[in-house]
């Protein structure tokens, strides 16, 4: 309704009070009242006086008037928005913002929800992940508590077998200190005594032996203290490592599923590509087409964690692999073919082998990568082994039994010669 009032007003303003229509021609008189260019002249023409305006009356000396464009234009400007063509079209523009505006809140209303979701998610998955590392630094605190515990217990009672031992030395000394001091007071009542007497009675005198005191060897109190110093904190994370779950499995290389030209040490933790085939049994566990190996263990349940050191390789691939793949062909690695898998490329180009590939950007080049496979909740996690950075998590990896997958790629010559090893952490 205001929109519609404010356009009555204007059509007022730009309306001839002569004809009562839109202004054709405008023109300013001397008073400042427009009138169309026809209409003044005609009106002029009919008046036998002096020329005056026909709404204040004024007169004019001269009948002048200037042409006002400004007006012409907005009067213009007026009627071609008058026009049922312009309504028409101004119509649908505003038909066609108000849907666009509306698809737009559409987006931005989903978008909120989703983000709202997102934050709920959040919230959800703070809780269970803060529980979880309270629960795990419980279990680390708990351990360290239970060290603690058993080495002052030890302590306190190899004390207590000190003290007694050195007290049983103290009472067994203040023993013979007794006996010899009775000793010497006999000794000294016979010295006391003079003439022949003396010497008859110390001839007659049996002399107590002299009193004998077992002791035990002297305390090394240094041997004590070096037993319960030293490298304390390592001392102590090496039997915590004893209580890690999941502790690096001890893993080894499957010789029966290398492709033919990969060679292993004799502990067969390290592996390395050749450009001979080696005399090996021929297997349907072998790999033909890629130069591909499995570990020595398969898994169906729980979780397990290994690390795979592959320094200054220029490219390589690891993960897991479901023990089922096809081992015959040349099969593109990625979750639907049974692998979740880590690559390197070209020295420095790091790619997941999702669906579609991911590339990675770790914060420095990868030397030693760790893999940690949840059978139960179907998960195959990489890390930068070096400082346990994150680099990649799969989901919903399913399969009757995982294997450990490594791949060292072809050598190109001595560009990728390095070999690729399994480390093994020392208890």
């Amino acid at each position: 309704m205001a929109a519609q009032s404010q356009e009555q007003s204007l059509r007022e303003e730009l309306t001839c009070a002569i004809c009562c229509e839109l202004f054709k021609d405008p023109v300013m008189l001397e008073c400042m009242h427009h009138f169309c260019k026809a209409c003044i002249q005609g009106y002029w023409g009919r008046c036998p006086r002096v020329a005056s305006c026909p709404q204040c009356r004024r007169e004019f000396p001269s009948r002048t008037f200037r042409t006002h464009y400004l007006v012409s234009g907005v009067v213009e400007k007026v009627r071609k928005c008058s026009s049922e063509d312009h309504k028409r079209k101004m119509q649908k523009c505003l038909e066609d913002a108000l849907r666009a505006h509306q698809k737009e809140m559409e987006t931005f209303v989903r978008t909120k929800h989703a983000v709202e979701k997102d934050i709920c998610s959040l919230t959800k998955a703070s809780g269970e992940l803060n529980s979880k590392i309270r629960t795990e630094f419980i279990r680390l605190h708990q351990i360290l508590e239970e060290e603690e515990r058993a080495v002052l217990s030890e302590l306190a009672k190899e004390e207590e077998q000190l003290f007694f031992r050195l007290r049983g030395d103290i009472m067994r000394l203040e023993e013979g200190i007794s006996e010899l001091g009775k000793n010497i007071e006999h000794i000294q009542e016979i010295l006391n005594k003079k003439g022949d007497s003396l010497m008859l009675e110390v001839e007659n005198l049996a002399f107590r032996p002299p009193a004998h005191v077992e002791t035990q060897p002297t305390l090394d109190i240094e041997r004590h203290r070096d037993r319960y110093s030293g490298p304390l904190q390592y001392i102590f994370w090496r039997h915590m490592l004893q209580s890690i779950h999941p502790a690096p499995a001890p893993l080894t290389f499957d010789p029966e599923s290398a492709h033919p030209n990969l060679i292993f040490s004799k502990d067969l933790t390290a592996v390395t590509e050749s450009d001979r085939r080696q005399p090996v049994c021929s297997s349907p566990k072998r790999f033909q087409q890629c130069v591909n190996v499995l570990g020595s263990k398969t898994f169906d349940s729980g979780s397990h964690y290994w690390e795979v050191w592959v320094g200054s390789k220029t490219k390589w691939d690891l993960g897991v692999a479901a023990e089922s793949v096809d081992r015959a062909a040349k099969i593109r690695l990625c979750p639907e073919n049974g692998y979740w898998a880590l690559r390197l490329r070209n020295g420095v180009e790091y790619w997941a082998t999702a669906t579609p590939w991911v590339r990675l950007a770790p914060r420095s080049c990868l030397r030693k990568v760790g893999v940690f496979l949840d059978c139960n909740e179907g998960k195959v996690a990489f890390y930068d082994a070096e400082d346990m950075a994150h680099l990649f998590t799969f989901h919903q990896a399913a399969a009757r039994q995982f294997c450990p997958f490594f791949s060292t790629c072809f050598s190109d010559g001595k560009l990728n010669m390095e070999p690729m090893r399994i480390c093994h952490l020392t208890l």
